[in-house]
């Protein structure tokens, strides 16, 4: 409408509504209008003949005239004027009939501001506007079919031609959709191609970590088995011999170690897992003391100054293993003290949020650039090189997802990093008494089913240091045959992976037989078994390799006291 003078013809009895609705539309700012007032309907339409107007303000109830008749006087004298009715009724059945009469608005007085009537008054006259344009159009439409009639041979003639070109755009759409599929099918191969990538990266950087682990435990058995083995007179020494030899069970173990804490990456707690109440300010004290030798005087000698600083809360208990959440503690004060190479600072804090207990260790060393920090919590996945074995983190992510906590990893490269964990503060059942060592058991006799020679000497050593009654097989089928021979026997011990007939085969075969035979299960995928909660049809209970004399005892006890009970 732009700057033009819009005139209003306003039908209103309402004096004080009259120069209300003038003020409103005389001081608006987007428009300007220039309103003529009448207060009855006779008057409005000897205006309407004599003046021109853009549009037209009626209200229904009048002194000569009321309701639906006063709209329709009005549009038949004033045909090609919009019309905009404002009413005191709020009526919805007049509102609509109004709008299909022809009214362009149906407004209610007292519900109407500048805004709202300005912009129903442009709208009105754009609308009306519009709709005499199409009835012209409409018109002109009609005294052009007969002309358009004569032209149909050569529209149809048109029409073929623009069929034809829509065949070829569509044949060239086919094409188009034929190479794009192309694209997606070489766009899924690379992306099959870099996951494989990835994946291969991944088992690369884990056997790295095994192999460096497995490496630096098997140097000290290597070493004194040969040193023993190269100087036999050694032996006379039974204290220094009994050294060796306990470094080497020592490192046998750290061996056993690295297998099992595999599983730490990947198993959920145990249904049957007890968790004690433990206090995380006082466990955080402990960890920052029992690491001082790293942080501090290690870290001095190197010519790095580290400063510790414990902002603790006031937190409550929380349930979980303490010596999980020390190990994931002192791993995260470990890595933060590797970040820092000349001098800085280690934060830890605890909070209570949302039910949970949170501990954050923030240091300000070197940081992370966004690729390690999207790695970091991933087993093996190490930047120390040959000094780190990637099992930080990564361990640390296992515990706080056993505790059923959340673990955050925030960092910048040059602006250091802070982890926060999260850990619940439900309420768990009280611990059960520690149980004895195991000691001897009652003197058995036990079928041994095992096809490594070494494996079944160290067997036969070990259970004959408790007096049982040895029977050996060299596999799952000698194994079955001796059971059926030479029974009864009190307990089956059987390897799983073997020649002829694997350990799963063998219990199943013996429980078919025997249903009450006891049978334990000796594998070396015992800590995998455990994590996913593996336990093969016919076998009582699993025995992961290696195993000590205690372990050995303690699962022929519980099998035995089992069977008993059954």
């Amino acid at each position: 409408m732009g700057s033009e003078l819009v005139h209003i013809l306003l039908i209103e009895d309402n004096e004080e509504q009259v120069q209300f609705l003038t003020q409103l539309l005389v001081t608006s700012d987007a428009v300007r209008f220039e309103v003529t007032a009448e207060n009855a309907l006779a008057a409005g339409l000897n205006r309407i003949d004599r003046e021109k107007f853009e549009i037209i303000l009626l209200d229904l109830t009048l002194p000569d005239s009321d309701g639906i008749e006063t709209f329709v006087r009005v549009v038949e004298r004033a045909r090609t004027i919009p019309v905009v009715v404002l009413s005191g009724i709020c009526d919805v059945a007049i509102a609509i009939e109004t709008v299909q009469l022809g009214a362009q608005d149906y407004l209610v007085k007292g519900h109407v501001d500048n805004h709202l009537l300005v912009r129903s008054l442009q709208y009105a006259i754009e609308r009306k506007r519009i709709q005499l344009q199409l009835k012209r159009a409409y018109e002109e439409l009609e005294l052009r079919v007969q002309e358009r009639t004569a032209a149909l041979r050569d529209a149809n003639q048109q029409l073929q031609r623009e069929i034809s070109d829509r065949r070829r755009a569509e044949e060239a759409a086919l094409e188009s959709n034929r190479r794009l599929a192309e694209a997606m099918e070489q766009l899924r191969s690379a992306q099959c191609e870099m996951i494989e990538r990835e994946r291969m990266l991944a088992l690369g950087r884990m056997a790295n970590g095994i192999a460096h682990d497995f490496n630096n435990a098997l140097a000290p058995i290597l070493g004194f088995s040969e040193l023993l083995l190269v100087k036999p007179e050694l032996l006379h020494d039974i204290e220094k011999t009994r050294g060796y030899v306990e470094i080497i069970h020592t490192a046998a173990k750290d061996s056993a170690k690295v297998v099992s804490r595999l599983r730490e990456f990947y198993r959920y707690r145990n249904h049957d897992e007890i968790f004690t109440p433990v206090v995380i300010n006082d466990l955080i004290l402990q960890v920052i003391s029992l690491t001082q030798p790293r942080w501090k005087d290690q870290a001095l000698l190197a010519g790095v100054n580290i400063e510790i600083r414990p902002e603790l809360g006031e937190v409550p208990t929380v349930p979980g293993n303490e010596h999980e959440l020390r190990e994931a503690l002192t791993n995260l004060i470990f890595n933060a003290i590797d970040a820092i190479s000349k001098r800085g600072t280690i934060t830890i804090r605890t909070e209570t949020r949302d039910r949970c207990v949170v501990v954050m260790v923030c240091d300000d060393g070197v940081g992370m650039s966004d690729e390690v920090k999207a790695h970091c919590l991933e087993p093996f996945f190490t930047t120390k090189g040959a000094e780190g074995s990637g099992l930080g983190l990564g361990s640390v992510y296992g515990i706080i997802r056993r505790h059923e906590g959340e673990i955050d990893v925030q960092s910048e490269a040059g602006r250091g990093t802070t982890v926060t964990i999260s850990l619940p503060m439900e309420k768990q059942a009280p611990p059960e008494a520690p149980k004895p060592m195991p000691s001897a058991n009652e003197a058995l006799r036990i079928l041994v089913v095992e096809d490594e020679p070494l494996v079944r000497e160290v067997l036969n050593v070990y259970l004959s240091e408790d007096r049982h009654e040895i029977v050996a097989a060299k596999d799952g089928r000698e194994g079955i045959e001796k059971f059926k021979a030479e029974g009864p026997f009190a307990l089956v011990l059987t390897d799983r992976a073997m020649p002829e007939m694997n350990g799963d085969a063998l219990a199943r075969e013996i429980k078919k037989a025997h249903p009450g035979q006891p049978v334990i299960l000796l594998t070396g995928y015992g800590d995998l078994m455990a994590g996913s909660g593996e336990l093969p049809e016919g076998v009582d209970i699993v025995v992961s390799k290696p195993f000590t004399l205690a372990i050995l005892r303690n699962a022929i006890r519980t099998v035995m006291e089992k069977a008993a009970s059954a």
